[in-house]
């Protein structure tokens, strides 16, 4: 393939060169480098409003099993479930978070083994990359980046929330 060779009135190939450059520059509106720092997210929906939670915080997302009640557990406690082989705490998400729920049809499992926890969700979305926001103590934060808008939830916060500190190790 041979590139056509640009001629033009007094000007040398670094000139030529140079005004090309501004040109493209100027038509692709080259983006100043962010500088803050990113994080993923796992995004999901709870009763239409979108969430996300730090992906390094997710084991594996799974369609809701057969839930088996326990009888006078927590009300954030939707019971157990059998996942991989193991036994799960299902935990609704909804009800901790004071929301309308859809009908849960996904459950996300945490990195947290001892005891092994998941969260009810209505579905989850997908996967977005965001600026990563200040440590806060809030179990939720909202989080805007560019036209992306959704509820961050806070792994920590969140454990602290569900389980009494002797249960979790892990």
């Amino acid at each position: 393939m041979t590139i056509p060779t640009i001629v033009a009135d007094g000007l040398d190939a670094d000139a030529i060169a140079e005004i090309l450059a501004a040109r493209q520059h100027a038509l692709a509106g080259v983006r100043q480098a962010d500088e803050r720092p990113i994080e993923t997210l796992l995004t999901f929906d709870l009763g239409g409003v979108a969430h996300g939670l730090p992906i390094d915080c997710v084991r594996a997302v799974a369609p809701l099993p057969k839930v088996t009640r326990l009888p006078g557990a927590p009300a954030t406690l939707d019971g157990l479930v059998a996942w991989r082989g193991t036994v799960v705490n299902l935990f609704a998400l909804a009800t901790l978070l004071d929301r309308d729920a859809d009908g849960a049809g996904t459950m996300i499992v945490l990195r947290h083994d001892a005891p092994r926890i998941a969260l009810s969700v209505d579905a989850v979305s997908g996967v977005v990359t965001m600026a990563r926001q200040e440590a806060a103590t809030a179990l939720s934060t909202l989080v805007i980046d560019g036209d992306e808008r959704l509820t961050r939830i806070d792994p920590v916060v969140l454990i602290d929330r569900l389980l009494p500190a002797r249960l979790q190790e892990g």
